[in-house]
């Protein structure tokens, strides 16, 4: 009776009708990207190993940045601040910020990775086409995130409820799509210097039409410090899929799998975080270790069962039809998976209490900090599937 009445409650509910739906459709557009760096994993292993240091901080700084691009946007709409088009003045000074706020991280992460792989002629070729490739990304995820926020909006409905999550997925489905394409273009210098003066363009366009305030730079320095750190803890992640990239090449279904492996494991810690901050918020929790929040907890790592078979599933298929390799489901996977995202989540409740009990609001700490320690001990974790299974 009791499993029956857990079962039918809003919390099973809730989880298996609307965060799986939301789920398996990000883990679709995950393999979009899975399928281009599974193609070309080895090639940029052998000839730009510092993209692979650099390449989870990539992935995680463009949702943080253009996630707080909406929202700052989303707020200015509501007082008034901003005309409701793509073209207002404040609009294109958020691009144009969102761009530099992209391009100061890369740039660390880049050192990193020089250091790591010392190799200067790469390093030079690196940072020519990941800054090519951040400044059309950027300007691509800014244009799309005034869109997301700006035609809500007009349309009556609440952009905070719609303009993150669609731009989070936008950036999933076009960060390394494009980067693998400056890659390839990069062969063709004078294609790609063309290119790379157009970008420059953008840039003296946008700043042209920006006009900075004392509360933009603020602003700026505030995300900056933040995103600096995650970059940092990220290029940990980095390191450690450059040093293993050879045993992931071996079990070639890892490296397309890795995007969607990284998004997903950071999205039910996400949610779990955003959950406990607004228990937080709301009526607080008096005791940290509690059976409401082991069920909320147990019931995700549940869903996390499903998504770790389709997301199998597909790869094997993606996997078998890109690189013509064989591969299968692997029961290893499926069974330690749930298991792995279960500490995952309790590792974003913790964080949310320590947020809060360090006087700082959850709601900005939480997500940010569990998408990026979740990107490293998944790095971790797919480097020890490859042992095991390879």
């Amino acid at each position: 009776m009791k499993l029956e009445k857990f079962i039918n409650s809003e919390l099973v509910r809730n989880a298996f009708l609307v965060s799986f739906p939301a789920l398996l459709f990000c883990i679709l557009l995950d393999f979009f990207a899975g399928a281009f760096l599974g193609k070309f994993f080895s090639l940029i292993r052998r000839n730009y190993p510092i993209i692979l240091v650099m390449l989870p901080g990539l992935m995680g700084m463009r949702g943080n940045i253009f996630g707080a691009m909406a929202s700052r946007l989303s707020t200015l709409l509501y007082l008034g601040e901003i005309e409701p088009k793509l073209m207002d003045r404040t609009v294109l000074k958020n691009v144009f910020l969102s761009i530099m706020l992209s391009l100061v991280p890369m740039t660390m992460l880049w050192i990193i990775g020089a250091i790591k792989v010392r190799e200067l002629e790469v390093a030079i070729a690196v940072l020519l086409i990941v800054f090519v490739s951040t400044i059309y990304t950027s300007f691509l995820l800014g244009s799309a995130t005034a869109l997301a926020t700006i035609l809500p909006y007009k349309k009556g409905a609440d952009p905070d409820a719609i303009a993150a999550p669609v731009i989070t997925s936008i950036a999933d489905l076009v960060t390394i799509p494009l980067l693998v394409g400056f890659i390839l273009l990069y062969s063709n210098r004078m294609a790609f210097m063309g290119v790379g003066l157009v970008s420059l363009a953008i840039l003296v366009f946008l700043k042209l039409n920006s006009k900075l305030e004392k509360s933009d730079i603020k602003t700026f320095r505030e995300l900056l410090s933040i995103l600096i750190a995650l970059a940092l803890f990220s290029s940990i992640a980095g390191t450690i899929l450059e040093s293993y990239s050879k045993l992931i090449e071996k079990v070639a279904i890892l490296s397309i799998m890795y995007p969607m492996i990284l998004d997903t494991t950071g999205n039910l810690g996400a949610i779990i975080g955003a959950k406990t901050s607004t228990k937080l918020h709301l009526e607080g929790i008096e005791k940290i270790i509690n059976i409401e929040t082991f069920k909320e907890i147990l019931v995700y790592s549940l869903l996390a069962l499903p998504l770790a078979l389709v997301g199998n599933v597909i790869g094997a298929g993606i996997t078998r039809v890109i690189l013509s390799v064989e591969a299968t489901v692997m029961p290893t996977f499926i069974i330690l998976y749930p298991l792995f995202t279960f500490g995952v989540m309790w590792m974003a409740y913790f964080i949310a209490i320590l947020a809060e009990r360090a006087n700082l609001d959850p709601d900005n700490v939480t997500v940010p900090t569990i998408t990026t320690l979740s990107d490293i001990f998944s790095t971790l974790f797919i480097v020890l599937l490859a042992h095991l299974i390879s």
